[in-house]
């Protein structure tokens, strides 16, 4: 299945991601390189811890929490 991620960290990007059924969050960090200890993920405006499972449908935003500098 493709989702489709905004990422917010610094500038703004969308970004769409293949990932299989039953991925986590977690892994869908990975996939775009990013440290989950410097992310927020929002499915639908509400945070989601790491080791749940992606949801199909809805809107996926990640936020970077930490600055580097």
């Amino acid at each position: 299945m493709e989702v489709k991620v905004r990422i917010l960290a610094g500038k703004e990007e969308e970004r769409n991601v293949e990932i299989s059924e039953g991925e986590t969050y977690e892994s869908l960090l990975e996939k775009l390189g990013l440290n989950p200890v410097e992310v927020i993920v929002l499915h639908d405006g509400e945070p989601v811890p790491e080791d749940e499972r992606v949801r199909e449908g809805g809107k996926i935003e990640i936020i970077r929490v930490v600055s580097s500098g």
